[in-house]
Parts: structure tokens; C-alpha cells; sequence
């Protein structure tokens, strides 16, 4: 049961990023729901099966999606990484720890594509700008985001059990 509920939420996460905010627009920020959920994922499985899952999917978006082959599924690695070095560490209910690998997760890919974007030659006007504006903004969006996701999850399991 547990496969198939990590399976639905990796779906649902991928259809909302790439579907659902490509028909939406692209605003100038919004939260990486992949990003999170392979996050919390890890803090609660370890790094290595959601690192092989987050390159996969990864790899997918980039193919599909981006210009650049191998930075999402880079970005994706290092989430399951920062999120599997608090494996065993946290209790499960701590939804604190998550959304903090998510935030801090998701800025540093953002500085990763900063990154490449400077090395192929493209020019920036203002990067305290981008970051107040939209790199900040994103990655408290999908801390948060995370950190709903598994508050739900823990009501879910009490009801329950």
C-alpha cells in the first residue's frame, strides 16, 4: 500500500508541475511540488531509493520540459540527498525538517540554473532582485507546501489509527 501511495503522490506532483502550471501560465513564482515531495520522501525513506527516483524523474522533466538535460535531475538528487542526511534523525511528525530541505533544496537549485545561465552567456540585470523576487518567494512556497503535505498526512494517520 505504501508503494502505491508514494507512487500517487509522485504523479500528482509531476502533473502539477509540469500540466497543471503550463496550462495555469507561469507566474513568477510558484512552489516545485517534485522538489518537495522527493524531500519529504527521503527524510522519511533515506537518500538512496528517492535519489534514484528523483534522477529518474528528473531526467524525464528535462527531456520533456527544460532546454538543459540534467539539471532538474540534479536539483531533484540533491533534495533526496539533504532530505536522507535527516533519515532516522527526526521523529515522523516533525514536519519542520522537511520543508526545510525543500526551501533550502530548492534555492540552491535555483542557484544552480543561475549558475549555468551565467556560464552559456546569458546576462543578468539584478541578482538581489531575482532573489527577493522570485528564487526566495518560490522556495518559501515549497517549504510550505511540504509542510502542509505532511501535517495533512500525520491527521490522516491519527484518525486512523
Amino acid at each position: 500500500m505504501r508503494k502505491y501511495v508514494i507512487a500517487i503522490a509522485l504523479a500528482a506532483a509531476f502533473y502539477i508541475d509540469t500540466v497543471l502550471f503550463g496550462v495555469c501560465g507561469s507566474p513568477v513564482f510558484w512552489p516545485n511540488t517534485v522538489l518537495a515531495v522527493i524531500a519529504a520522501l527521503s527524510v522519511m525513506g533515506g537518500a538512496a531509493p528517492f535519489a534514484a527516483v528523483g534522477i529518474g524523474i528528473g531526467f524525464v522533466i528535462d527531456v520533456v520540459y527544460n532546454k538543459y538535460i540534467g539539471l532538474t535531475s540534479l536539483s531533484l538528487l540533491i533534495a533526496a540527498l539533504a532530505g536522507g542526511a535527516f533519515y532516522n534523525k527526526f521523529y515522523a511528525d516533525n514536519v519542520i525538517v522537511p520543508a526545510g530541505v525543500a526551501a533550502v533544496a530548492y534555492t540552491v537549485k535555483e542557484h544552480i540554473l543561475l549558475f549555468t545561465l551565467l556560464i552559456s552567456g546569458g546576462n543578468l540585470s539584478s541578482y538581489f532582485m531575482l532573489l527577493l523576487t522570485h528564487i526566495l518567494p518560490s522556495a518559501v512556497l515549497t517549504g510550505g507546501e511540504n509542510k502542509n503535505k505532511a501535517a495533512k498526512g500525520r491527521e490522516r494517520t491519527e484518525k486512523t489509527g
